[in-house]
C-alpha cells in the first residue's frame, strides 16, 4: 500500500509529502487546491485543502476530502486526520491508498494545473 500525507505550507503551498512530494503554489490567493487521487479500477478521490484567514488575522489550513463525481463509489481506503508534525498551522490528511499505480492530478480552484 502507498500512504499519501496531505498538509500546506504558509499561505500558499499545499501538496503530497508522503510518497511523491508534489505540491502547488496558490500565491496566498486563499482558493481552494484540489488533489485527484486516481487509482484506476481501484477507485478514485479528491483531497482539498485551503488556507483560511477566519478570525483575528490567524490563518489556517483545512483539509478535506470529497467523491470527484457525484456518483462515484467512495472508495474503502483509511482515511486520518490529525495533527502535522512538519507544520503547526496545518492538519495532515494520512491516506492508505491500494498497491498499484496511481497518478495525483492537481487544480487551483478547479483549474487543472499543467506539470
Amino acid at each position: 500500500m502507498h500512504i499519501l500525507k496531505f498538509y500546506g505550507y504558509s499561505d500558499d503551498t499545499f501538496g503530497e509529502y508522503g510518497e511523491t512530494g508534489q505540491d502547488v503554489d496558490n500565491c496566498g490567493s486563499l482558493g481552494p487546491v484540489q488533489c485527484v487521487i486516481d487509482c484506476g479500477e481501484q477507485g478514485r478521490l479528491m483531497v482539498i485543502g485551503q488556507y483560511t484567514k477566519a478570525s483575528l488575522d490567524n490563518g489556517c489550513w483545512m483539509i478535506g476530502v470529497s467523491k470527484v463525481k457525484e456518483y462515484d463509489d467512495f472508495p474503502d481506503w483509511k482515511i486520518v486526520a490529525g495533527y502535522c508534525a512538519e507544520v503547526e498551522y496545518s492538519p495532515e490528511l494520512v491516506i492508505e491508498i491500494p498497491d498499484g499505480p496511481f497518478e495525483l492530478e492537481w487544480y487551483k480552484n478547479g483549474v487543472r494545473v499543467d506539470e
